[in-house]
């Protein structure tokens, strides 16, 4: 939970807010949520690819883990 001290406003010479000023924790915690929902839009996303190509992940264009390791390789040979 946010405590209301942990926001300051900083108000224009016309007496509206203009900017808003949080300690760092409180800056953690929304950097955190905002992460959050990133990882969530992009899993839904990848979902919804899964989806439309049947469930079939190569279909998807989607690599294996063993053909992104197999390429890894073949990449550290050059």
């Amino acid at each position: 939970m946010m405590a209301l001290d942990a926001v300051q406003f900083v108000v224009g010479k016309d007496g509206q807010p203009v900017a808003v000023q949080v300690d760092m924790d409180l800056w953690r915690q929304i950097v955190a949520a905002l992460e959050d929902a990133e990882d969530v839009s992009l899993a839904r996303e990848a979902l919804a690819e899964l989806s439309d190509a049947g469930g079939k992940p190569d279909q998807a264009g989607w690599v294996s883990l063993d053909s992104l390791r197999d390429a890894w390789l073949d990449d550290d040979e050059l």
